[in-house]
């Protein structure tokens, strides 16, 4: 029996043989154990999906060739350069052929006509000679001629303010070494020395614009701001009319007994108004010296409350802070605690400030010239060049 059972599966092995090729790649065996596909034609290896973008680019197509895979993104630009080229083709509007012909044949005409009028003009131009206009050159040669006679007139102008500047620097000179000389005698006569300064402040207003004359000059003064090398504009209070004049713009700490006023300074700068009052005590006392610092506002004193013919800018100072001889800084502190003064000046520049006490509201004005008579009101500030040493010399550094 073992032998008929053995003979038989030989039999089966010879016929399965025979039927079929046997391939590494197309065995049955293989087919069942990893689900190949049957070889049709040429032999080909199919993987099974696996992780990984290759597959997601890459395919073969039903010929067996392999295809490429676009991403979303790079269907969207293909999207969007297809619809630009459809909109720039619809952009370049077509053309009808009946058209193109009126077209054609507009040229045709045009190029006739101007051939036509070419040599029109060309015969025209040998037997007539155009002359030109001289309209043109006649109105450049008027405005030039308009021009050069504003720039005369603008140098004649600059020519006789820079003299009538110098001629008046001279006067203002003079005025000032008579105004020292008086100043420095022991009998001094108050109307001569009131009569000198009315005579500087009206050579300051003698100019035609007198108008824009002192305002100016006092604003570029007041907002000074000086470099690292320079100092600020400072003035020495070279004569007061009278007490009560001193006491309107200083502190009144003079009028302590057994105290006196050597000497009061002023410091302008940054439109900031800063009074320095060295006061001496007598007896074995140090020297004092108060400071007073507020702002400064300028306007302009109309003629109507002048009633002169003089230009006038009224200074307001608003006093916020004093320090006292001790080093105290006394702040103002509230808007009510503000001390407000007010000043007139009638000349100002570097070497010299002209003001005198504005008369009271009620008073209507100015009824006579303050410059005039005894000066009660006067107050006469001149140049300082160095004040720093001033107040060292005098102890009140």
């Amino acid at each position: 029996m073992s032998n008929c059972l053995t003979t038989i599966l030989l039999l089966a092995v010879a016929a399965g043989t025979s039927t079929t090729t046997t391939h590494a790649f197309t065995t049955p065996l293989l087919q069942r154990q990893h689900l190949l596909r049957p070889a049709v034609g040429n032999t080909a290896l199919f993987g099974g999906k696996r992780r990984g973008r290759l597959t997601n680019n890459v395919s073969v197509d039903e010929d067996g060739k392999v295809a490429r895979i676009m991403t979303k993104k790079q269907k969207q630009t293909l999207g969007n350069s297809k619809m630009k080229k459809q909109k720039g083709e619809k952009a370049t509007a077509a053309i009808s052929p009946l058209l193109a012909e009126w077209a054609k044949e507009g040229d045709d005409s045009s190029t006739l006509a101007s051939s036509s009028q070419s040599a029109s003009t060309s015969s025209s131009v040998t037997s007539t000679v155009f002359v030109p206009f001289d309209t043109d050159d006649d109105d450049n040669s008027s405005s030039n001629k308009n021009s050069k006679r504003k720039t005369n007139k603008k140098d004649q102008q600059r020519s006789q303010r820079a003299a009538l500047s110098a001629a008046q620097s001279q006067q203002i000179d003079a005025l000032l070494d008579q105004i020292d000389d008086l100043l420095q005698t022991n009998n001094l006569d108050r109307v001569e020395l009131v009569s000198y300064i009315s005579s500087l402040a009206q050579v300051g207003s003698s100019s035609s614009n007198n108008d824009q004359v002192l305002l100016p000059t006092l604003k570029s003064i007041v907002s000074t701001k000086p470099r690292k090398d320079e100092q600020l504009p400072s003035f020495r209070l070279a004569w007061a009319g009278s007490d009560p004049a001193i006491c309107h713009v200083g502190t009144s700490l003079h009028k302590v007994p057994l105290a006196r006023l050597q000497e009061v300074f002023l410091s302008l700068g940054y439109n900031r108004w800063e009074l320095f009052e060295v006061i001496r005590i007598l007896g074995p006392f140090p020297t004092v010296r108060n400071t007073l610092r507020g702002d400064v506002k300028l306007t302009k004193l109309p003629s109507s409350t002048t009633k002169l013919n003089r230009e006038g800018v009224r200074m307001q100072i608003s006093y916020t802070s004093m320090v006292d001889g001790t080093g105290k800084e006394i702040l103002a502190g509230k808007a009510d605690n503000i001390k407000y003064v007010d000043l007139d000046i009638w000349f100002a520049n570097e070497k010299v400030i002209v003001a005198t006490v504005p008369p009271i509201e009620e008073d209507g004005g100015y009824e006579q010239d303050p410059l005039k008579g005894d000066g009660s009101n006067v107050l006469l500030f001149v140049q300082e060049e160095n004040l720093d040493e001033q107040l060292e010399k005098l102890r009140a550094a």
